[in-house]
Parts: structure tokens; sequence; C-alpha cells
């Protein structure tokens, strides 16, 4: 039962990564702000980090000290591109 709320868990964490990464293309379609196209990307690291963790541990048979790593260099990743977007600009003019 663990698993399958584990497998339940990491595709919600998917679905929705992918839904806010999907918003943020739009917004950038509407805008042309790069910066959402950076935010989409950061939620896509994070999501399918988290996803890909489940996946190469459950399927694969990974040991878990393995698949944390894996999984926290996609959350670093992310986090580092958010960063880089919510950083302070300079207004051009």
């Amino acid at each position: 039962m663990d698993h399958l709320l584990l497998a339940i868990a990491k595709t919600v964490v998917l679905v929705l990564g992918g839904a806010i990464a999907a918003l943020a293309v739009l917004a950038y379609r509407q805008t042309q702000d790069r910066s959402m196209l950076y935010l989409g990307a950061g939620f896509t690291f994070i999501a399918f980090g988290s996803f890909l963790e489940g996946l190469l541990f459950e399927l694969l048979d990974w040991n878990l000290m393995t698949v944390r790593i894996v999984e926290s260099g996609f959350v670093l990743a992310g986090l580092a591109t958010l960063a880089v977007t919510l950083r302070p600009r300079r207004a051009q003019g």
C-alpha cells in the first residue's frame, strides 16, 4: 500500500509541475517575458526529479541513496532556475 501511495504522489507532483510549466509557457506567449520560460523550466526540473526518483527506485531497483542524490540534483537545478527568474532587475529605460 505504501508503494502505491508513493507512486500516486509522485505522479501527482509530475502532473501538477507539468501544468505549472504549461501555464508559464502560455504566459510567455502572451507577454514575451522570458522569465516565464525560466519559471516553467524550474518547476519542470523539480517535478521531473521527484518523479524520476520514484521511477528509479521502484522500477529499476536503484538504491535509495543514489536516487535521493539524483532527485536532489534536479531539485537544485530547479531552485537555481527559479532563483535566476526571481532576481531583481533594473528597469530598462
